[in-house]
């Protein structure tokens, strides 16, 4: 039976998931683009159509992974706008939902910290952690305003608190730990900053 050919645009979609998973499995130096060409099942030569070199094909799956990141972050806290105990209690739940589904997933978002040092990583990468940072930020400052947060804390460094539990959430992930985690627990741990909810 014929397979449907895909189109130009698909195709690339399938090779940046497939390169994200061999990223993600093997880091950017234990990859390869023939590894990345039989995970997608296609010539490696066909890479290059799409993607000028192994780095930009990186640096694209850095793109993605982050944006999706922090489309996720932005659209929790808009739902819960008005109630910052349910936003990251969503938050987390978010993590560790992405954590135990999309493993692959976690991985990258560790790769990316590693290589920051490349300015090319840093540039594609760190945008996305200031709107994942602004965001919050913004949130928080808002909650003071409402009295639903405590106004002696530093919305920036709250900021920075929040989207970091991603990373300890992934580490705990890689250590086989991540069960040691309950959504609800953990917010208990910030009743004590939102004064004007929680008593």
């Amino acid at each position: 039976m014929a397979t449907r050919r895909l189109s130009s645009h698909e195709r690339r979609r399938q090779i940046l998931r497939c390169a994200i998973r061999v990223f993600a499995r093997r880091s950017y130096y234990g990859a390869t683009t023939r590894m990345i060409s039989e995970e997608a099942g296609v010539a490696e030569a066909l890479i290059y159509r799409y993607f000028d070199s192994k780095r930009a094909l990186f640096t694209e799956a850095v793109a993605h992974t982050s944006r999706r990141l922090v489309d996720e972050i932005e659209r929790v806290v808009r739902e819960h706008e008005a109630e910052p105990h349910k936003a990251l209690g969503a938050l987390l739940r978010y993590y560790i939902d992405l954590l135990r589904r999309h493993e692959d997933f976690a991985r990258m978002i560790f790769w990316v910290s590693a290589e920051l040092d490349d300015p090319e990583v840093g540039q594609v990468y760190l945008p996305h952690q200031e709107r994942a940072l602004t965001v919050l930020t913004e949130a928080i400052e808002r909650w003071q305003v409402s009295g639903a947060i405590r106004d002696d804390i530093q919305p920036r460094a709250a900021a920075w608190m929040v989207l970091g539990a991603y990373q300890v959430l992934a580490l705990m992930k890689h250590s086989g730990k991540l069960d040691e985690v309950d959504p609800t627990a953990a917010i208990d741990l910030a009743k004590p900053y939102l004064s004007g909810l929680i008593r």
